[in-house]
């Protein structure tokens, strides 16, 4: 499981669905698109100026050890991962090419030839090893943990021995942080100085204030980035990035919906919009009171006025979250469709039968730094009262979410993020639902009543396989108010059009970047 820190939240990384077929046995070889030579109008020494949340959006290089996944907008620059990731399908990275056992429980890995650190030493399996072994340390790299043993029959080639059958779900997790590779001489200093195979390596870094990449020299896909360099300047989410690109302080910046309005229409700003399975929800303490009582997390679904929300504060981008996945996903469940829509009275009924006539009290946790939550934060709570919800919304630092709201059990419920990046979508819910997932742990959200379906669809990324099963345990989470989705957010990039050039393509979703192609003009 990938999980993540937004900004704005604890959020809890998945990956978007699509027809995705899963083959056992069958040897998958995939490479990167090479890019097209550079045009003519391409500055070869072009650094882009990236504008990102340092301060709220970053820990640490160190796969292994960092807490806010939202760093990997910048790792995985540096890093090469195992695997990686596609809109629909995955590719090769370190791994060129890999096979799958029958069983989904063992998979060989081919490394890829010649591939090199930006330091130039080679990579080698005994740094792949040394790589996901000590990445698994993690508490949050959950689905490492399936990781029985690890073997190298030759310096190129992998084997990867699971204890049990989720192939699928650990190939797309190579994708990310979790498959990141690293020399195993440069585990120790990998959170100050990291040393990785991707498009770029660490120039300086300046905490809170600039993280400077430069281009590596050594990498195995050199014409896919024909930036020269990417400083990475801090800057706050909302409207102070809108204000940091429209001054050319920054030429890029990762856009939220709330500021979709202010730049649509500016003539010098291009905006790439993609759709997303990531959405906002309540995660609510499902072991102590209130939300230890089902029929009040299954009253809450009714308390959120999803159209009005996406409509105000979303600009009508993003789409109600009615259900853990959109209808254009597989494991969209038409029978629930639209069923909890904003119903006040409903709600309150429900409460009432519950033994709660006057209504449930309880303190909602949101992230600090973020307008948009925030925004989020109070109007959720004027409609929510309306249902017989009184909130108190107690606001913290993102960087105490991990010890507070996880660790010493803060709050009763928490405003986050549920981050989708692959067609794995039966990883929406590991975490949360499965034995040994992290908010499962110390949210009291472990249901075993479907954690058997879950780790049926983690086999495989047929979307044939995946869809049915995850049709029925988000009917369920529903139905149980497991969780309170509320809306799917929309990856947006906005950029200065007259200094970026390319085919600028927002990444497939939050908290990541694709660079691919991108150039700065003369």
């Amino acid at each position: 499981m990938r999980s993540a820190q937004r900004s704005r939240s604890w959020a809890f990384v998945a990956r978007s669905a699509a027809a995705v077929f899963f083959v056992p046995l069958a040897v998958i070889g995939l490479n990167s698109a090479h890019a097209a030579a550079a045009p003519s109008n391409a500055n070869p020494n072009g650094v882009l100026k990236y504008g990102f949340d340092i301060n709220d959006e970053f820990s640490n290089f160190d796969p292994a050890t960092e807490t806010n996944d939202c760093g990997y907008t910048v790792m995985s620059l540096i890093y090469q991962s195992m695997t990686a990731p596609g809109q629909y399908t995955i590719s090769g990275g370190v791994a060129k090419s890999w096979t799958v056992s029958p069983n989904a429980e063992t998979i060989t890995f081919n490394l890829r030839p010649g591939i090199e650190f930006s330091n130039g030493q080679p990579v080698t399996a005994a740094d792949v090893t040394a790589s996901l072994l000590n990445t698994k340390k993690s508490p949050l790299r959950s689905s490492l943990f399936a990781i029985q043993t690890i073997t190298s029959p030759n310096p190129e080639t992998v084997v990867v021995q699971l204890s049990k059958p989720t192939a699928g779900d650990f190939l797309w997790a190579l994708t990310y942080i979790d498959g990141s590779v690293y020399p195993a001489s440069t585990i120790s200093t990998a959170s100050t100085a990291p040393i990785g195979a991707g498009p770029y390596e660490l120039k300086s870094y300046q905490p809170g204030s600039s993280i400077d990449l430069v281009k590596n020299p050594h990498y195995w896909d050199a014409a896919a980035y024909p930036l020269n360099a990417i400083d990475f300047v801090q800057v706050g989410v909302g409207p102070q990035a809108v204000s940091a690109l429209t001054s050319g302080a920054v030429d890029m910046i990762s856009l939220d919906p709330q500021q979709y309005t202010e730049v649509k229409h500016n003539p010098s700003i291009g905006i790439s919009i993609a759709s997303s399975y990531d959405y906002i929800t309540i995660n609510t303490r499902n072991n102590t009171a209130p939300f230890n009582n089902v029929q009040v997390r299954a009253a809450l679904q009714y308390a959120i006025n999803r159209a009005q929300i996406n409509k105000v504060l979303f600009a009508g981008v993003g789409r109600p979250a009615y259900q853990p996945f959109p209808p254009n996903s597989p494991g969209y469940n038409k029978t629930v469709g639209n069923k909890y829509v904003y119903d006040p009275t409903k709600a309150k009924a429900m409460l009432a039968a519950a033994g709660f006539k006057h209504g449930v009290s309880f303190k909602l946790e949101v992230p600090s730094g973020d307008t948009t939550f925030q925004r989020l934060a109070t109007v959720l709570q004027s409609e929510m009262a309306g249902a017989g919800f009184k909130a108190s919304i107690q606001l913290i630092e993102p960087s105490d979410l991990l010890t507070d709201v996880y660790l010493h059990g803060q709050g009763n419920a928490l405003l986050s993020e549920d981050l989708t990046n692959g067609p794995d979508i039966s990883n929406t819910f590991e975490s949360e639902f499965e034995p040994g997932g992290f908010p499962a742990k110390y949210l009291g959200t472990l249901d075993m009543a479907i954690a058997p379906d879950i780790e049926a669809a983690n086999a495989s990324d047929a979307a044939s396989l995946q869809g049915p099963l995850m049709q029925k345990v988000g009917a369920i989470v529903m139905s149980q108010g497991l969780e309170t989705p509320i809306e799917f957010e929309p990856s947006i990039i906005a950029y200065n059009k007259s200094v970026v050039g390319g085919n600028v393509v927002a990444p497939i979703g939050q908290c990541r970047s694709n660079l691919a192609g991108i150039y700065v003009k003369k």
